[in-house]
């Protein structure tokens, strides 16, 4: 060979190698397996993304949904934590003491910890976290009567009556507890921009709508921990932006990637974390309390779900991430209740039912619901499945602020509105606050009397086992009975990330609104 072929071979040869080296570097895959790691290590950034900011993120009787919940877990820790089978477990709380005949819950709380602000968390933060949420009226407290101090450790809930969803109530809002002295140096609406609680993270900063950054707090009171120096916190709404920036290493983890885009980002390396949402369905609440309504009439509500083919929606539209629902509770949940028959798809029984109560011509309505690009494909099918059989139903997309204002905050509407489930496990603690009356939820959906009282008995009752048949006897009432609702399907809700990112609890148990993120740590 001569001598310049042999030269001329070595620069292809290492042309070739600069390239290999230079795709690597630039294209980097994670289908390789990748190497255990020994153990936890300390350091670094996580970065994540989710597709709605909080409406406030520091003063809890002010924190409304999930959205707030998930980007303030770094820095304000709650009494009480949901697990993996959904069961709430003490967290700043030790324990607790249950008295029925007394009407009292009586908490003990764990000791040595600090606000980031250097003061104590103890009895007295907790009375008054709890009073300000009772002033509020903030859902899980109209059934608190005082609180009382025991002790520098232990305090005492006094109920109007007994109310077994209290511990999974302190799992929620009313149980997040942030520093008493921060709010009294600087005032209510400075707190509800600045998160001071007990978490392994320090709130830093908040750009509205695009990102919440955290530092480590090297107070926190699980020694060795957090591992993490900091957490960027960021707004992506559109989920195809959140996968690309993803797949570019902008970020660590995405919250809820497209069900079309899953199956693509695991067959390259990506792990998926998902889990069913606490309790409750994707649903459409009737304006049933309004007599002028057509939904005030049970059998135009029967027919509206009559005529909507929800495994269809199920398949084609959430790709078999969710489960087509016939009730509020999801299969495998115990307040499942597999006697209730629903309304299986048939536009022909729809269109008869709509005869029958007098719209043979069927009639218009309107379709209000939180606009997302997953939500605005499923609702569009509803509106073609409702008229098909004669229901024009206009689609209203809604802001998520305007949203919650409608749901949550006592608002109106006429037609139909968008129900979300619920991060709360305990099923009845949700059905009791969100639509049992009496509050400021959903507050257009008729309540009848032996469905209320079902409520009242779920919450009241003195053991599990008569809790789950109550709560059951309410899904038999709400969907067989009334037809209160439109339930569509229980989704999945689902997180990407990269393989080196270990421990960050989100999607780890039904709550969603929290995760782990004293626990995350980063190999790389």
């Amino acid at each position: 060979m001569k001598k310049n072929e042999v030269l001329s071979m070595l620069i292809n040869l290492c042309i070739g190698l600069c390239l290999v080296v230079f795709m690597a570097i630039s294209f980097p895959t994670l289908n390789a397996a990748p190497i255990q790691p020994s153990g936890p290590r300390y350091g670094g950034l996580l970065k994540i993304a989710d597709l709605a900011d909080g409406l406030s993120i520091g003063y809890p009787p002010k924190l409304v949904g999930v959205y707030s919940n998930r980007q303030v877990a770094p820095a304000i820790e709650t009494l009480f934590r949901t697990d993996k089978s959904g069961k709430a477990v003490p967290w700043l709380a030790t324990g607790y003491n249950s008295d029925v005949a007394a009407k009292t819950i009586t908490l003990k709380l764990r000791r040595g910890v600090k606000f980031h602000d250097g003061t104590d968390f103890n009895a007295e933060a907790v009375r008054w976290n709890l009073n300000q949420c009772m002033s509020a009226k903030t859902t899980g407290t109209d059934k608190f009567k005082s609180i009382d101090v025991i002790d520098d450790s232990t305090v005492r809930i006094n109920l109007t009556e007994w109310d077994n969803t209290v511990t999974s109530n302190l799992a929620q809002t009313i149980g997040m507890i942030i520093s008493p002295t921060a709010y009294k140096n600087n005032g209510e609406q400075w707190c509800a921009n600045h998160p001071v609680g007990t978490g392994p993270f320090e709130f830093v900063n908040w750009e509205k709508d695009v990102r919440t950054t955290y530092k480590k707090f090297t107070n926190y009171w699980q020694k060795g921990k957090p591992y993490l120096d900091r957490i960027e916190w960021t707004i992506i709404k559109d989920s195809l932006t959140r996968q690309l920036s993803l797949r570019k290493g902008e970020l660590d983890l995405m919250i809820r990637p497209d069900a079309k885009d899953i199956p693509g980002l695991e067959k390259d390396g990506y792990a998926i974390s998902r889990t069913k949402v606490g309790s409750g369905a994707m649903s459409l609440i009737f304006d049933s309390a309004n007599p002028k309504s057509p939904f005030a009439d049970v059998r135009v509500r029967q027919a509206a779900q009559h005529a909507i083919d929800t495994k269809e929606i199920v398949r084609v539209i959430y790709l078999g991430e969710a489960e087509a629902a016939n009730q509020w509770s999801y299969k495998g949940h115990w307040a499942y209740n597999p006697s209730v028959l629903g309304y299986p798809y048939n536009p022909a029984k729809a269109k008869q039912l709509l005869t029958e109560a007098g719209y043979p011509n069927g009639f218009k309505t309107t379709l209000f619901y939180r606009t997302t690009p997953q939500d605005d494909q499923a609702f569009t099918a509803v509106q073609g499945y409702l008229k098909t059989v004669g229901i024009d139903a206009q689609l209203e997309p809604l802001a998520q602020a305007k949203w919650y204002q409608i749901c949550f905050q006592n608002g109106k509407w006429e037609g139909l509105l968008h129900s979300g489930p619920t991060t709360n496990p305990d099923t009845a603690a949700v059905l009791a606050s969100r639509y049992s009356g009496g509050g400021t939820y959903f507050t257009q959906m008729v309540i009848p009397d032996d469905y209320a009282k079902a409520a009242l008995n779920a919450v009241t009752a003195p053991d599990f086992e008569t809790k789950q048949k109550w709560t059951q006897e309410i899904m038999k009432l709400m969907i067989d009975k009334y037809c209160l609702q439109i339930t569509l399907c229980s989704w999945y809700e689902a997180a990407a990330h990269g393989s080196y990112l270990h421990n960050h609890g989100l999607m780890g148990a039904p709550d969603v609104a929290w995760w782990t993120p004293e626990e995350a740590w980063i190999d790389r």
